[in-house]
């Protein structure tokens, strides 16, 4: 079987900006620790599909209030010694339609961990970085429309490889 690219034909310039725009406002949301940008990208129902990057997480179903709330808490990315990066490089459109568009996007995701988190908690970008991991990886995301805008309704990444000890990065706060 030959690869064949995939071009769509029914792509307009405008949806195109539209799903990089909302992309970035969700990679964003994720690394400011702003809900109300994570909340302008996500539609109100998120299926998140972890199982290829921590197994024991599998697939789980969220409005975008319980998303935002969990993955920007203590337990996730809000974590205050934890500072991330997400880069969304070259979007490949895996299917376009005028109800559904779907991504997958080059991720690199980095993680460092902050050794005083005094100041400004998360945003205090003068803590020295003791640990890091970073984690490349395939990130499809699937946009439906809800009020006439694109809104990220499916996440699935895909682990390339990972450096640096993640689970380690990601302990509770005050745990040496």
């Amino acid at each position: 079987m030959t690869f064949q690219i995939y071009i769509p034909s029914n792509l307009s310039f405008q949806d195109y900006i539209a799903v990089i725009q909302t992309a970035r406002a969700w990679a964003d949301g994720y690394d400011q620790k702003r809900s109300d940008m994570l909340l302008a990208a996500l539609a109100p129902n998120v299926a998140v599909d972890y199982t290829l990057i921590v197994a024991a997480w599998g697939i789980k179903h969220y409005t975008a209030d319980e998303f935002a709330a969990l993955w920007l808490s203590e337990e996730h990315l809000g974590l205050k010694p934890l500072a991330t990066q997400h880069l969304l490089g070259q979007p490949y459109f895996k299917s376009v339609t005028d109800d559904e568009i779907v991504v997958q996007w080059q991720q690199l995701a980095s993680h460092g961990r902050r050794q005083d988190v005094g100041g400004d908690g998360p945003k205090d970008t003068s803590a020295v970085i003791t640990e890091t991991s970073d984690g490349r990886s395939y990130m499809d995301h699937r946009f439906i429309k809800v009020d006439g805008l694109w809104k990220i309704t499916g996440i699935t990444p895909s682990l390339l490889y990972q450096t640096g000890d993640f689970m380690r990065i990601r302990r509770a706060a005050g745990e040496p």
